[in-house]
């Protein structure tokens, strides 16, 4: 049995896996400044968590966005 779209397979694992990693990092880079502003301000907590409740939907909606489009147009060709 010969498999002739390796290509197509490569470019798909490719980017399914670019389209995981950047809303991991920018969550994780998030994360990082959150936990550091925790450290110095520890009676602000509620407000430190609240502050970057809007920018971790926008990444939420931007990845699932982008992912529906990358597979939308994988299958429509």
């Amino acid at each position: 049995m010969r498999y002739d779209y390796w290509d197509a397979g490569i470019w798909l694992v490719i980017g399914f896996f670019l389209l995981m990693i950047i809303p991991c990092v920018s969550v994780g880079i998030i994360g990082y400044r959150m936990i550091t502003k925790l450290g110095q301000y520890p009676s602000k907590t509620p407000e430190i968590q609240m502050s970057i409740w809007l920018k971790l939907l926008l990444i939420e909606a931007f990845s699932f966005g982008m992912i529906y489009l990358f597979f939308t147009l994988c299958w429509t060709g």
